[in-house]
């Protein structure tokens, strides 16, 4: 006697008394959680869950503020982005050209024609910016804030070349000078900090064009016991003030902890300039590369923690690494990198790594 096989039902499982459908939570609980996410691709994965998540988070300029990544663009067609608050590494296709490094949430290109035209690019959004003027440099390395102030610091082996809009004026000014070591901009003044053995800045009035009188920065002392160390002077405007970050980081030596920093302020310029030596730097944190310097606040982002120096440094020949010295405690800690962070050697490790902050 033959017996049919009786189909099965599929029971749906009962749902726990008390649990929640996370497709239908509201609306503020969304926003709560997708504000905390410091990684961009984090938060393109958070719209990707759901129509209910995408709506939530369907305006895009809403991205949270991004923690810093570490920028890679060793390879002739793409960037590689690595970030600290995820660990994840992404990789970007781009333009065929000569990468300079980034720029906020854009990277300047150099196309390889006569003209060596230079271009803005948003490697995720794909959005290409014109540069802002016509330039023959070719330029090692610069500094742009242009979305905050409106100047442009190219350097060309040892030529140096400052670009700003006087106020009221739409008109670029340039000004030349031997080789700069960077420059920010504080309280309407242009301070550049000179690459030689002179130790002084010089100082632009934004608002004429004027050169005012220039500040010799502090002096520093580094320990006796430092292996062929890479001088850290750098200028950047905080919130605190005008500060210039100060040390000697080690090269090849293998020790992190031989890395040491010093934080100054600038104060009452230009009747009697003086430095003032810090004890710390409060919520701030510093992060600089080969060529530039800039500060965020701590509070801003969910899991780290202020008054900390990031930077890069190369214990060997092929070796990189990122450390972060904590001024507090006068200690440098090694923080967790991708593999390919270690690859390369030489120089051109150093001039093809720097912090880069995405925007969508």
């Amino acid at each position: 006697m033959a017996y049919q096989k009786k189909g099965k039902i599929r029971k749906e499982p009962k749902r726990k008394q008390g649990s929640a459908n996370w497709a239908e939570l509201n609306s503020e609980i969304l926003h709560i959680i997708y504000m905390k996410l410091c990684d961009v691709m984090s938060f393109i994965m958070f719209r990707a869950v759901c129509k209910n998540w995408r709506v939530a988070a369907a305006n895009l300029s809403d991205c949270p503020r991004q923690f810093p990544c570490l920028i890679d663009w060793s390879g002739p067609t793409n960037l590689r982005v690595y970030s600290l608050a995820s660990g994840r590494t992404h990789t970007f296709q781009v333009p065929d050209g000569y990468c300079r490094g980034p720029s906020g949430p854009d990277v300047l290109f150099q196309t390889d024609s006569p003209d060596n035209d230079l271009f803005y690019l948003n490697p995720l959004t794909k959005v290409k910016a014109i540069f802002p003027f016509e330039t023959s440099l070719h330029p090692i390395s610069w500094r742009n804030s242009r979305n905050l102030d409106d100047f442009v610091l190219i350097n060309e082996l040892d030529f140096a070349v400052l670009y700003f809009k006087q106020t009221d004026k739409d008109e670029w000014t340039k000004k030349e000078f031997c080789r700069l070591r960077n420059a920010a901009y504080h309280d309407c003044k242009y301070f550049l900090l000179k690459d030689n053995m002179q130790y002084e800045m010089a100082v632009i009035d934004k608002t004429n064009g004027a050169e005012l009188p220039s500040v010799r920065f502090p002096n520093y002392d580094p320990p006796l016991n430092f292996c062929m160390p890479f001088d850290v002077n750098y200028l950047i405007a905080t919130t605190n003030g005008l500060l210039i970050i100060t040390g000697f980081i080690p090269l090849y030596s293998g020790d992190l902890n031989d890395c040491r920093f010093e934080v100054h302020r600038l104060e009452n310029y230009p009747q009697n300039p003086k430095w003032t030596k810090l004890t710390g730097i409060g919520d701030l944190m510093v992060f600089l590369d080969h060529s530039n310097c800039f500060a965020l606040k701590a509070s801003d982002y969910n899991g780290f923690k202020g008054n900390c120096i990031y930077f890069i440094t190369f214990p060997s020949l092929r070796k990189r690494v990122i450390g972060r010295f904590d001024i507090g405690l006068n200690k440098t800690e090694e923080l967790t990198g991708p593999k390919w962070f270690g690859s390369g050697k030489g120089r051109k490790v150093c001039m093809s790594s720097a912090w880069f902050v995405p925007s969508i």
